[in-house]
């Protein structure tokens, strides 16, 4: 019985070890790439990327756009608005939102990334 409890306990330190190990290198490493460090410079400068570049920057915006988008849109809702259409124009520094309330429209600008309201204008 005693070998039995001895084996699971030295299992579980072990694993608790490797863990930690893990998380630790994480954690004092944050965004290393070694691949980026070798390799990110040679490939910014091929005639590959410099083709492409715009390609990859408007997959980019596809990807991120419609949640900064939704995530105005849920914000503008909560405040007891009904969302009409939201704009927003990536490396902008506000998001539109058209919406109605009350049976009135109004225009409302969010503050981007805080999502914080800058201004609220009747249509």
């Amino acid at each position: 019985m005693k070998k039995h409890h001895l084996l699971k306990t030295t299992a579980a330190t072990g694993l608790i070890t490797a863990l930690l190990t893990i998380t630790t290198g994480c954690v004092t490493a944050p965004g290393y790439n070694a691949y980026g460090d070798l390799y990110e410079d040679i490939y910014k400068d091929s005639k590959v990327y410099k083709k492409h570049k715009k390609t990859i920057n408007s997959i980019d915006k596809e990807l991120y756009q419609p949640a900064i988008e939704q995530r105005a849109a849920n914000k503008v809702s909560n405040m007891g608005y009904q969302v009409k259409d939201v704009k927003y124009k990536k490396g902008d520094s506000k998001i539109k939102v058209k919406a109605r309330r009350g049976g009135e429209d109004y225009k409302i600008e969010l503050g981007y990334p805080s999502y914080n309201v800058i201004k609220i204008k009747k249509d």
